[in-house]
């Protein structure tokens, strides 16, 4: 009877190792736990999050949410918010709809990976599928005889494989969509762009912030930021400011907008707290770019969130804290005060009417030149070289401050015929010149690979 016990225990063993979604962990250990995609992206979903038994398990559009987080276990489940995905009423027939139920050891919540993407609940003999291959949101899973069609090819959290020590397995899987991220009781939608990675990468971040009267997916297509994400593997996050202003929003900058609104720095610092877990980001390269009023608020960044922005790029929008009241010609010094010198590289066109580059304009969000924002924050980053003027194409200046402390260099891109405008952006906002000469995106993104957060590998 032993020998028989032990014969049957290897070939449950034997089984479990076969079908991918076991390891060698012990007994219930989790072998992985993330997204499970499917047809057109989507992924396999609890309805509502609800967690009673009999719940509807759908596809739906990737959201990052808990309600899409499934772990693969040895014992051949598949679980989520501590239930198992099941075959409603032990069914075997096709169409026999999914659920979420109570985790029982039947065979109805027995699950194997086949090589090829396909997943097979042996019991019925028959496999997990989308009727009819519908995309839409909402459709509710079930089983069917094992066929060729995309949809029942699926994608297991990191491909059924443990990601390397030290890395991470990503919640939120490749391609572009809205997270949601809980700040101060509320619960808000961050619109979020995934590159393509090996598993267990950690990815760097760039916030990616609109300007006034503007949103989070307005600014994602005005600056065109995904492509090169795509190109480079850095994750895009383009977060909606607090105040609604005309047909959009502006950002509740520090000692310019009215109090009584969001803290949009510690907003922007629990998007980054957020996304770093879920998305599996780096928390050594958090970067941060913005346009205009965007660029005021990723300054403000810089000087209030030193500890955990790695580097700060504005696109028309360059400050070092709020006008001085008494001269507003310079920036007031206790309103800028980083906790260590922060790289810093900045575009800004020499025609914009909107944020003069010489100054003027809306006396308490502007004022000053942005010649003396650059050399404010040279100042504030120790940097003991006198600045280095490069002309770097027809209507493009580089000026940069080296010598600096813990290597932050301050660069400046001037464009002498730039309107109010990105340098590089395919979108003509009608603010003036859009100069092709060069690429803020591209010399960002190489400035910002050169500037990880100090320590950081």
């Amino acid at each position: 009877m032993r020998r028989i016990r032990f014969l049957a225990t290897a070939c449950t063993a034997f089984a479990l190792l076969t079908a991918g979604l076991a390891t060698a962990a012990p007994a219930s250990a989790a072998s992985a736990s993330g997204p499970l995609t499917g047809v057109g992206g989507k992924c396999v979903d609890v309805a509502g999050s609800g967690t009673a038994n009999g719940t509807v398990v759908q596809l739906y559009g990737c959201n990052g949410t808990a309600a899409q987080r499934w772990t693969t276990n040895e014992d051949g489940t598949l679980r989520a918010l501590g239930k198992c995905l099941d075959v409603t009423g032990q069914g075997t027939v096709n169409g026999t709809r999914l659920q979420l139920w109570e985790c029982n050891g039947s065979g109805a919540q027995r699950w194997v990976a086949e090589s090829d993407g396909h997943l097979k609940n042996p019991q019925s003999g028959r496999y997990l599928d989308v009727p009819g291959g519908s995309t839409a949101d909402g459709t509710r899973l079930q089983i069917w005889d094992r066929n060729t069609n995309p949809w029942q090819t699926w994608k297991l959290p990191s491909d059924g494989t443990t990601p390397p020590p030290g890395s991470c397995a990503p919640a939120l899987a490749p391609g572009q969509y809205n997270t949601p991220v809980s700040y101060g009781g509320t619960t808000y939608q961050v619109l979020v762009h995934i590159p393509a990675r090996s598993a267990g990468t950690r990815l760097p971040l760039v916030l990616d912030l609109h300007g006034s009267q503007s949103t989070g997916a307005g600014q994602l297509a005005y600056s065109d930021l995904a492509p090169t994400a795509d190109a480079k593997g850095f994750a895009v996050a383009a977060p909606t400011g607090a105040v609604p202003s005309g047909s959009g929003y502006i950002w509740n900058v520090p000692g310019v907008t009215p109090s009584g609104t969001r803290d949009d720095v510690g907003f922007l610092r629990q998007v980054i707290d957020t996304l770093t877990e879920r998305a599996c980001l780096d928390p050594g390269r958090v970067y941060a770019t913005g346009y205009s009023g965007g660029g005021r608020m990723t300054s403000a960044l810089g000087c209030a969130l030193a500890d955990r922005i790695a580097a700060i790029a504005p696109v028309a929008g360059l400050r070092a804290g709020r006008p001085d009241p008494a001269d507003r010609g310079r920036p007031l010094p206790s309103s800028c005060a980083p906790s260590r010198p922060v790289p810093v590289i900045a575009f800004h066109g020499e025609q914009d009417a909107t944020n003069p580059y010489r100054g003027g304009g809306d006396s308490g969000a502007w004022a000053y030149s942005v010649p003396v924002a650059r050399a404010r924050w040279a100042e504030l980053n120790g940097c003991g070289n006198a600045p280095a003027e490069t002309q770097v194409s027809t209507h493009v200046r580089r000026t940069a401050h080296g010598g600096c402390a813990g290597g932050a260099d301050v660069v400046l891109y001037t464009v002498s015929d730039g309107g109010h405008t990105w340098p590089g952006s395919p979108v003509d906002n009608g603010n003036g010149k859009v100069t092709h000469e060069i690429s803020a995106n591209d010399l960002m993104w190489e400035f910002f690979r050169g500037h990880p957060l100090p320590g950081a590998s």
